[in-house]
């Protein structure tokens, strides 16, 4: 099973991810916080990172940044899910594997994801 490690703190998009992608076959692990996201236990890595860009304490675009910029992390994807920020914003800080725009289609985000973690061939 792939794992998926979000950043989202709107509660409601985050539960409702979370299920959604559990039902899918993914192990799942949501913060709500930069602050959560950075104790969390560093031994493990996913397979995605799901970041939103507007956090109460940061943003998804300084944690992309900080991941792209990791040599143990580089290779991981990074999705990058906003309702206000834009891919060509971006272009300079950090460079995520994929953007999707909020509101997004539950269906069509599974596909993408698919896609960023290489499970595209099993659609």
């Amino acid at each position: 099973m792939r794992t998926i490690f979000m950043v989202e703190d709107d509660q409601a998009i985050r539960e409702i991810l979370e299920i959604f992608l559990i039902s899918e076959n993914y192990i799942v692990k949501s913060f709500g916080t930069v602050r959560e996201f950075l104790s969390r236990d560093l031994s493990i890595n996913p397979d995605l990172y799901l970041l939103d860009v507007m956090l109460p304490d940061g943003s998804g675009i300084e944690l992309c940044e900080q991941i792209k910029n990791d040599d143990l992390q580089v290779h991981i994807p990074v999705m990058i899910m906003s309702a206000h920020a834009q891919l060509y914003q971006m272009s300079n800080c950090c460079a995520p594997d994929d953007f999707v725009t909020k509101p997004f289609d539950i269906d069509n985000l599974l596909l993408r994801i698919k896609k960023v973690i290489g499970e595209d061939s099993l659609i």
